[in-house]
């Protein structure tokens, strides 16, 4: 069972590890921004005081892909080092980046195939 929670360590996340007694860990999702990285300091503060394992952390909109020419793009620079940085920083383990695609929104909105099925070739 996947938690999808919204960002920071809100009622959400209290309430989730107090009625849910046995939870394997915590996939914790970022991008590149500082705004970001700094809810992600705080969940993993959260994680470490309830005692929550940590699976990792993963950079979403790392960069955008086009579809097209396959030119990458940064769209949100890394300007405290991303991610990666913070979790060599926090002694997380860094699970990876997933590039922007413009093609998935596609995909959800079409249903039935996911942008993997659709688009093999993507990097996302």
């Amino acid at each position: 069972l996947l938690f999808d929670t919204p960002p920071g360590t809100s009622d959400e996340h209290i309430g989730i590890t107090k009625l849910v007694s046995d939870i394997d860990g915590a996939i914790i999702v970022t991008t590149p921004q500082e705004v970001a990285l700094q809810d992600v300091r705080k969940m993993v503060a959260f994680c470490r005081k309830v005692n929550l394992p940590i699976v990792g952390v993963i950079e979403n909109m790392t960069a955008f892909v086009c579809p097209s020419c396959k030119k990458e793009s940064i769209i949100f620079p890394k300007t405290t080092g991303g991610a990666e940085a913070l979790c060599a920083e926090l002694d997380v383990r860094y699970l990876g980046g997933i590039p922007l695609d413009p093609r998935i929104g596609k995909a959800c909105d079409q249903g039935g195939v996911s942008l993997v099925e659709a688009f093999p070739s993507s990097a996302s």
